[in-house]
C-alpha cells in the first residue's frame, strides 16, 4: 500500500514514517499541503494521511483537491486537536477518517487496513 503522509511537524512526519516503513508501507513524506498536492498529482497513491492544520495549503484545502482529482481516494485526517470543527471534516466515513495523534500506534494501523481492506 502506497501512502502520502502530510505534516508541517518534521519530527512526527519523521517518526510516524518510520514507523508506516516498519510495518511494510510505501510511504511518501510531505512537508505541507502545496508540496502534497504537487506529489498527488505527478504520483498514484492508494491513501493519504494528512495533519489538517498546515501552512501553505491546510488539510481541508488539500483534501477538497484530492476529492477533485481522485474522488475515491481514501483520505486519514490526523490531528493533534480534537476537537469537533476537525471531525466535521469527515464527509464521507466510507473513504474520510479522522484520528488524534495521540490515538495508539495499533488504532492509526488499525484505520490503514480498514481502508486497505476496503
Amino acid at each position: 500500500m502506497r501512502i502520502l503522509l502530510v505534516d508541517d511537524e518534521q519530527s512526527f512526519l519523521n517518526v510516524l514514517g518510520d514507523v508506516l516503513r516498519d510495518y511494510g508501507y510505501d510511504v511518501v513524506q510531505a512537508e505541507d499541503g502545496g508540496a502534497a498536492r504537487t506529489l498527488a498529482e505527478a504520483q498514484k497513491f492508494d491513501l493519504v494521511i494528512s495533519d489538517v492544520f498546515m501552512p501553505t495549503l491546510s488539510g481541508p484545502e488539500f483534501h477538497k483537491h484530492i476529492r477533485g482529482q481522485s474522488p475515491d481516494l481514501p483520505f486519514i485526517f490526523l490531528s493533534g486537536f480534537d476537537h469537533d470543527r476537525a471531525r466535521t471534516l469527515v464527509q464521507d466515513p466510507d473513504r474520510d477518517f479522522f484520528l488524534s495523534k495521540t490515538s495508539p500506534l495499533e488504532t492509526i494501523v488499525a484505520c490503514i487496513e480498514r481502508v486497505r481492506v476496503s
